[in-house]
């Protein structure tokens, strides 16, 4: 006889003989602490108290003060009359207590009338072994397949961006020299906005070449402006005396229009240097401060004290990561069905768990307009908080894009699923150490859960975890029969 029973926070499978008056039926229990649905534990502490209860309110106890190894208990229950009742195990420890209701059973008053009860065999379904002490030793895990409403959803690949306008990279505007002894800035370093990132000293080459000679074009200008208001203050007074023609009149005008555009040029990009400078630097001039432009955290620093950079150089990159970008690349065909669509779920590599973005923790920035030649996919743009800061720019991620839809139907953890030869499988319970290797049809996706369509019915428990690893068994032929002994 065996039983498989979930209850009271623990999954109990026991093996028995037949229960015959006066002959001691050893219960081979397997506890386990099915308390935490990330992974079940094997009870390693406690005592068993197996009580058969007949019919008429009549019990008698059976014990087991202490396990037969790690996950096993073995109470021997000897009845002294026949007849039917129900059998219930009491598990008391440290580690986890319970009651389970093993369920009816009979009290055979001989061996003879046991052997002639039995059920004959069922050719039915082929079952694969995965034995308890394979999967107190893996990460495992069963869950009942039961109805759930379901958001309808589109996949697609994502990445996790900066939002626009809250990263910059901070280049070198000149040639120069990092003075040695300034504070170097580092990756990961929190800096605030206006706060000066790194100091550079104009080599003589630098300038000569960028500070010196825009202040030379800019006192060029002016002068060839002033020359030119002069210019045309007498053109103005030779064509009132109608000593000119108006055409050269005009062409005065135009050059001092000319010569006022080149200082105003000149005075801009003369205003652009001095305003990155700060005092006095010595023989090569002023240092320029390059300064953040917003708040958050050092992305990039490639800062050495002492080091001559070229102009254009990339020095240091600031993100703010509080509040990120999600791009999610829509293939073409799905592109009606997420024009509007309120949120998304999505995993990226290192995490367990799912993130989601909706109308109440972020919004939909923006719909590509424009579907990639080369992907055929449209960009789908949301942005979400990240007051952990556990989610990083630059990482990929596995998006669901809802629809908007929403769908009821029995549904599995995606957990569940493997693929076996291009087929979603999972792996069905029969008994505590058996399963039925079923390809299921899947239907909608949502918060990591998914509907079966076919394969797998309402009350039936799947594997949620460790499903992998019983399909590995499977593959290296160490899953058929139980092949052990208590």
């Amino acid at each position: 006889m065996s039983v498989t029973v979930y209850q009271d926070g623990l999954e109990l499978f026991m093996e028995y003989p037949a229960l015959v008056v006066g002959q001691p039926s050893p219960l081979v229990a397997h506890f386990t602490d099915a308390r935490d649905p990330h992974g079940f534990r094997v009870v390693t502490k406690g005592r068993v108290t197996a009580t058969l209860r007949y019919a008429d309110g009549a019990e008698e106890r059976f014990v087991a003060d202490k396990l037969l190894r790690d996950g096993i208990f073995k109470p021997a229950v000897q009845p002294t009359r026949a007849g039917e009742g129900t059998l219930t195990l009491r598990l008391e420890g440290e580690q986890v207590s319970g009651t389970v209701e093993a369920g009816k059973v009979v009290v055979y008053p001989t061996v003879a009338a046991a052997v002639a009860a039995a059920p004959p065999e069922e050719s039915g379904e082929a079952t694969v072994s995965f034995l308890k002490e394979q999967q107190w030793k893996t990460q495992y895990a069963t869950v009942p397949a039961e109805p759930r409403v379901l958001q309808g959803g589109v996949r697609a690949s994502g990445e996790l961006k900066p939002v626009a306008g809250q990263s910059a990279e901070l280049s070198a505007p000149v040639a120069g020299r990092i003075p040695v002894g300034d504070r170097v800035v580092h990756l990961g370093q929190r800096v605030r906005k206006g706060e000066v990132l790194v100091r550079l000293m104009p080599t003589s080459a630098a300038a000569g070449t960028d500070v010196a000679t825009v202040e030379m074009e800019a006192a060029r200008a002016r002068a060839e402006l002033g020359l030119a208001e002069r210019e045309v203050k007498r053109a103005e007074e030779m064509f009132a005396g109608k000593a000119i023609p108006e055409k050269q009149l005009d062409a005065a005008r135009v050059a001092r229009e000319v010569a006022a555009a080149r200082v105003d040029a000149t005075e801009r990009q003369l205003s652009l240097y001095r305003s990155t400078q700060s005092g006095s630097a010595g023989p090569g001039g002023a240092a320029f401060e390059l300064r953040s432009p917003v708040d958050g955290v050092v992305s990039y620093a490639e800062v050495t004290p002492g080091a001559i950079v070229e102009m254009g150089t990339r020095l240091v990159s600031v993100v703010n990561p509080e509040r990120l970008w999600l791009e999610a690349r829509v293939y073409e065909a799905d592109v009606a069905k997420v024009e509007h669509s309120p949120g998304a779920a999505f995993t990226v590599a290192g995490f367990d768990r799912e993130f989601s973005v909706d109308e109440k923790t972020g919004r939909r920035v923006a719909v590509g307009s424009v579907v990639d030649r080369l992907t055929r996919t449209l960009p789908v743009i949301f942005e979400l908080p990240n007051p952990e800061g556990v989610l990083k720019p630059g990482m990929f991620a596995k998006v669901m894009l809802y629809t908007g839809e929403t769908v009821r139907g029995v549904a599995i953890p995606e957990s569940a699923i493997v693929d076996d030869n291009g087929k979603p499988t999972v792996f069905v319970m029969d008994g505590g150490e058996s399963f039925f290797k079923r390809a299921i049809q899947p239907g909608v996706r949502s918060g990591g859960y998914v509907q079966v369509l076919e394969g797998v019915k309402e009350g039936e428990r799947v594997v949620s975890l460790g499903a992998y690893e019983i399909k590995l068994s499977t593959v290296a032929g160490a899953a058929v029969g139980h092949g052990h002994t208590h």
